[in-house]
């Protein structure tokens, strides 16, 4: 994030911004009612603490992760969850599966402001069902 040259860089908009502020609304013209409920609840609360709008974590690919992680839950009876403790920019994240630490992953945030693991989702897939 670079300033220009007139003083109007990403960091100065984004240092100006109030909290919960968000110059873009992604859900302005789509039926929230329409969308699974893990994606509707997760909106409708960051609406109600005037958070920005909620991006969903992703894959590299584009895929979201919750789509990619429910349907490995539901095929093989296993709960996956992605922990980190006392994080920071840059750490990967342990990614557990019944509580059980099997490897971790990078993560990042992307400019549009969703959260990319560092890795494709069929991979992501294929790491999870070689550690069951």
């Amino acid at each position: 994030m670079d300033a220009d040259p007139d003083g109007g860089g990403d960091v100065e908009k984004l240092e100006g911004r109030d909290p919960g502020e968000d110059p873009e609304d992604p859900y302005e013209d789509t039926d929230i009612s329409e969308l699974p409920d893990w994606w509707r609840r997760t909106i409708e609360e960051f609406r109600r603490y005037g958070l920005r709008p909620y991006r969903p974590p992703r894959f590299e690919d584009g895929v979201l992760k919750h789509e990619t992680v429910d349907d490995l839950e539901q095929e093989y009876g296993i709960e996956i969850r992605f922990v980190a403790y006392a994080s920071q920019v840059g750490n990967a994240w342990e990614v557990q599966v019944d509580g059980e630490a099997v490897g971790k992953i990078e993560r990042r945030r992307s400019p549009e402001g969703y959260t990319v693991y560092g890795m494709e989702s069929d991979a992501f897939v294929d790491f999870v069902e070689a550690k069951l």
